[in-house]
């Protein structure tokens, strides 16, 4: 999600990246998340911006490599707990930080089989929604 998270903010698009509050098989957690953006940023001064302008980063990456064709972003890249320690999730019921956030969203995007299928294939937003997810079964083709 971290290429496309950098492609919304390179136009200007604010992004929340959200994930479990407690760790679920292989997923991230909102508390590991920080520290993935912290190491992409080293290679993208967008994101490193942005991550800055989220409070992701609270003092400048000293260690990285400025790519000058990027300018720092000031649209914020910010991180949210989904309330889940599941790898599906059940909209009714996630954390009160994720709906504050969710409320005004122009998109959401659901990632993966238990979020984007499973559990979400037939809910409907108030705003354009993108379900993303990679199918393996070669009998669903």
């Amino acid at each position: 999600m971290l290429p496309l998270a950098h492609e919304l903010l390179r136009h200007g698009t604010e992004v929340v990246l959200v994930a479990n509050s407690l760790p679920a098989l292989n997923d991230v957690t909102a508390m590991e998340l920080p520290e993935i953006v912290a190491e992409a940023t080293k290679h993208f001064d967008i994101l490193r911006g942005a991550a800055e302008a989220g409070g992701l980063l609270m003092d400048a990456m000293s260690n990285t490599q400025d790519n000058p064709s990027e300018k720092l972003s000031s649209t914020p890249l910010m991180v949210a707990e989904n309330g889940c320690g599941r790898p599906c999730i059940d909209l009714r019921q996630v954390s009160s930080e994720l709906a504050a956030v969710a409320k005004d969203a122009d998109l959401v995007i659901l990632e993966r089989m238990g979020r984007a299928l499973h559990t979400n294939y037939n809910a409907r937003f108030k705003c354009d929604a993108l379900k993303v997810n990679t199918c393996s079964c070669h009998h669903w083709f």
